[in-house]
């Protein structure tokens, strides 16, 4: 027996709506955010460092390290002096 169930309504919807309120209150405060993810080992750490050395010293930027194994790519980030949890 096949049974078919009609979706009404996107599964994402919440997630949605709630990255529209964030997407507004980021630009009312003039605040860029970047979510880079990747594979481990695939250089988002380097891309950061490089990035992080090319606009530290014209932009006020923080990063939110959320690698669940160590503490090493935060405490990396860290030591370039930009606010890093």
């Amino acid at each position: 027996m096949v049974r078919i169930i009609e979706v009404k309504q996107s599964v994402f919807a919440d997630n949605d709506a709630q990255a529209d309120r964030l997407r507004t209150d980021l630009k009312a405060q003039k605040t860029f955010l970047l979510n880079l993810m990747s594979s481990p080992g695939s250089g988002k750490t380097t891309t950061l460092l490089q990035t992080v050395g090319s606009l530290k010293e014209r932009l006020r930027i923080g990063v939110m390290e959320a690698d669940i194994d160590s503490a090493v790519d935060a405490e990396t980030m860290a030591e370039t002096g930009v606010r890093t949890i």
